[in-house]
């Protein structure tokens, strides 16, 4: 990890055309902006980690429980036609 000291108005350049810049700093929380072409998303960690979580869970096989339950449910309906 590259670490950089910056004051308020301040910034950084990477490649691609995107930049940081220091706009507000107070107490133990520091306000960035970030400058980036339109097809780079620019996301924050929190809301990356959520989405990978939420596909993960989508992805994983259904509980015994439930997976039993829907089962019931099934041959219920099929018994009622």
């Amino acid at each position: 990890m590259l670490v950089i000291r910056r004051r308020a108005g301040e910034a950084i350049v990477l490649p691609d055309g995107i930049e940081i810049h220091v706009l507000d700093i107070s107490g133990s929380r520091v306000k960035l902006g970030v400058v980036a072409p339109a097809q780079i998303p620019v996301l924050r960690k929190e809301a990356v980690e959520a989405r990978q979580q939420n596909l993960a869970a989508a992805a994983s096989p259904l509980p015994d429980t439930l997976s039993a339950w829907a089962q019931a449910y099934r041959e219920e309906m099929a018994a009622r036609r």
